[in-house]
């Protein structure tokens, strides 16, 4: 299997598990929004790579970072946070919250390989 596919299977399934088990908790039931952050996050597994490609061994940067990897999970808490009023607002949320996990499972799949993550 393909490291993309890896990224990809990993953060769709990883966001589809955390978003269902979390809402079937608060409501009992799973709805359309868990497959959403589900296709959202397989959707954008390879944001990283996307912004600093792996033309070479050591392309890991910034964005490959655990620098980075706090500035993320720092903003997907104020947007979980955050109490949209608008349809638009609450999509919006969604995918930053889903599109976020999917990145930061990027991130802990790479630091599991040999180069790791840098520190910043």
């Amino acid at each position: 299997m393909s490291n993309a596919a890896t990224h990809r299977i990993a953060s769709g399934a990883g966001v589809l598990a955390i978003w269902g088990y979390r809402e079937y908790k608060e409501s009992g039931e799973i709805s359309l929004e868990t497959f959403t952050a589900g296709g959202v996050a397989t959707l954008t597994a390879r944001l990283p790579d996307i912004i600093e490609p792996a033309c070479h061994p050591n392309h890991r940067q910034f964005f490959h970072s655990l620098a980075f990897a706090g500035t993320i999970s720092y903003g997907m808490y104020r947007l979980y946070e955050w109490e949209p009023e608008s349809d638009l607002d609450k999509t919006l949320r969604l995918a930053g919250l889903a599109a976020g996990a999917s990145y930061l499972i990027h991130l802990l799949l790479d630091a599991r390989t040999p180069k790791g993550l840098p520190v910043c």
